[in-house]
C-alpha cells in the first residue's frame, strides 16, 4: 500500500495498491465512514495496525498505531522539523487526538518521516540539507508530542514561522521563512565549497 504520491514504480507490481493522495480515496480505502474521528483497522494477517485521520498538514493525512511496537506513525505531521500547517483548527484537533491515542496506548515512539532540526534546542538544518551530522534520532517521545500540541495551540492566530526546541511549525504559506530558509541552504553550500 502506497498513499503518498503514487509513483509509478508501484503501479504495477503484484500485491501492492496504490491509494490516492485525496481524502475520499484515503476514506475508502480503510473503510473509515467518520473522517477524521474513526479508527480503523487494518489486518496484515495477524498484525492489526489502527489508521486514524489527522488533517492539518493535509486534508488527507493520516496515522498509523502499531500495538504490538508501540509506534505511532505520523508522517508529515509530527517529526523533529518543519511542520507546515496548512488548515491550524484541523491541526490542532489532530495533535489533540493523536495526544489522548499515544497516552491510552502506551505508545513508546511517535515517528514522523524525516528530521530537519540538529541536536542544538530551536536550530533547524537549512530547507533541503542532506548533510546533518548533528540531527536527533527520528522517535520522539510522548512528551514532545505533546509540546507540539501546545505550541500549535500557542500560535493559531500568528501565521508565519514559529521555532521551538524539537521542531517548527509553519503556520500557513510562510513565504518569507521558506525564502530564508533557500538562501541560508546556497550559503550553507558555498561555505562548505
Amino acid at each position: 500500500m502506497i498513499t503518498s504520491l503514487a509513483t509509478p514504480q508501484f503501479e504495477d507490481r503484484a500485491d501492492t495498491t496504490v491509494v490516492g493522495k485525496d481524502r475520499l480515496s484515503v476514506m475508502d480505502f480503510f473503510g473509515i465512514t467518520c473522517w477524521p474521528d474513526q479508527v480503523a483497522r487494518l489486518d496484515l494477517g495477524g498484525r492489526v495496525l489502527e489508521i486514524t485521520g489527522i488533517p492539518g498538514h493535509h486534508d488527507s493525512s493520516i496515522s498509523i498505531l502499531d500495538p504490538w511496537t508501540g509506534f505511532l506513525l505520523t508522517g508529515d505531521s509530527v517529526y523533529p522539523g518543519r511542520l507546515y500547517v496548512q488548515d491550524m483548527v484541523a491541526f490542532t484537533d489532530s495533535l489533540d487526538r493523536l495526544l489522548r491515542l499515544a497516552e491510552s496506548h502506551g505508545v513508546r515512539h511517535v515517528l514522523g518521516c524525516h528530521i530537519e532540526m540538529s541536536r542544538t534546542p530551536g536550530r533547524e538544518y537549512p530547507l533541503g540539507a542532506t548533510y546533518q551530522p548533528q540531527e536527533p534520532p527520528l522517535q520522539m517521545t510522548v512528551s514532545q508530542l505533546r509540546a507540539v500540541r501546545d505550541a500549535a495551540v500557542s500560535v493559531p492566530d500568528s501565521p508565519g514561522a514559529h521555532v521551538f526546541d524539537d521542531f517548527a511549525i509553519f503556520n500557513g504559506p510562510c513565504r518569507m521563512p521558506i525564502a530564508r530558509q533557500r538562501v541560508r541552504r546556497v550559503w550553507t553550500f558555498l561555505c562548505r565549497s
